[in-house]
């Protein structure tokens, strides 16, 4: 009993050995970019959810000095600050080499261009990965199904950072009974051609969440030019709802950060950043009046949303 006893408490003097310096190790760095909004928000649910670690938040400048001590994990909230925490680090080889990176709130297309665009400056060694914004294909396409069963053709215009995905989308969407209609956009003189040649022969437009189509420089022309069409356009954000969209599929900043936490709570545990993944949860955003305008009968958002869960068989 004594020998057992002995061998217990040597046993737990090693464990004592490797987890203590392992969980003061670990310190957790969340940067922002910009102050308020749904930046602020993320932050806060990542603060709130990640109790316990030590917390480092900084808004409109890094909060990286030479002579600090690095932290064990660094957590992005936005586009911007991923973007200036890579390139930061990037120019700092030697202690930062392996401090891993995890982007939040961003679309999965930002996420991959930032990383290559950093690659040559960081080290193979450092892991990089993010709760993305991005909704599954299947996700989109069931929306579709469930919410305009009677527009069969889905219309997308695909961009350099889209249109990897047409291969499986086009058979996702075969799979649902659905009928792809895509046209490629290599530059913004395209886009509205190839809109226009969409239009000829699908009856909704799925938007994509790809930069050279889609941003504040275009979206009301494509809107317009799609409600002209008489044909409705589903989204990918809650803002482009409000702007003219009739619906869109999307994850609150709320849900992505808590996205982010089980990914901080699985690296806490040892096993490392997983590759970039896409929120469980999500919402239903639907434009009631630009519907009725379009001669939709569409049903209410959390409605379509409770659906598309129990088919998914989440609660």
């Amino acid at each position: 009993m004594a020998r057992f006893l002995s061998r217990l408490a040597i046993a737990c003097l090693l464990v004592m050995t490797l987890v203590l310096p392992a969980a003061a190790s670990q310190r957790v760095w969340v940067v922002v970019a910009e102050e308020g909004g749904v930046q602020a928000e993320t932050a806060a649910v990542l603060q709130a959810g990640l109790d316990g670690l030590e917390l480092k938040v900084s808004r409109r400048q890094l909060p990286l000095q030479d002579s600090e001590e690095p932290p064990a994990l660094i957590v992005t909230v936005g586009a911007a600050a991923f973007d200036e925490t890579l390139g930061w680090l990037a120019g700092r080889p030697g202690a930062w080499e392996r401090v891993p990176v995890l982007a939040t709130l961003l679309p999965r297309a930002a996420y991959d261009a930032r990383a290559a665009r950093h690659a040559p400056g960081i080290a193979g060694q450092r892991a990089l990965s993010a709760a993305v914004l991005d909704q599954p294909l299947a996700r989109q396409l069931a929306l579709l199904k469930r919410a305009l069963p009677d527009r069969p053709r889905v219309g997308v215009l695909a961009g350099p950072q889209t249109q990897p995905l047409l291969p499986a989308l086009e058979k996702a969407a075969t799979a649902r009974g659905l009928r792809l209609v895509a046209a490629p956009v290599n530059a913004p003189d395209e886009i509205y051609p190839a809109l226009k040649a969409v239009l000829e022969s699908a009856d909704v437009i799925l938007a994509l969440p790809e930069p050279t189509v889609y941003h504040s420089a275009t979206l009301q022309n494509i809107l317009l030019t799609t409600y002209r069409a008489r044909v409705p356009l589903v989204a990918f954000s809650p803002a482009y709802v409000k702007a003219g969209a009739v619906l869109a599929v999307y994850a609150t900043p709320t849900q992505v950060a808590r996205r982010a936490i089980e990914m901080v709570r699985g690296w806490q545990a040892g096993r490392g950043l997983p590759p970039p993944q896409m929120s469980r949860e999500f919402d239903v955003a639907v434009n009631t009046k630009v519907a009725a305008s379009l001669g939709l009968s569409v049903d209410a958002g959390a409605a379509i949303a409770e659906d598309l869960r129990r088919q998914e068989g989440g609660p």
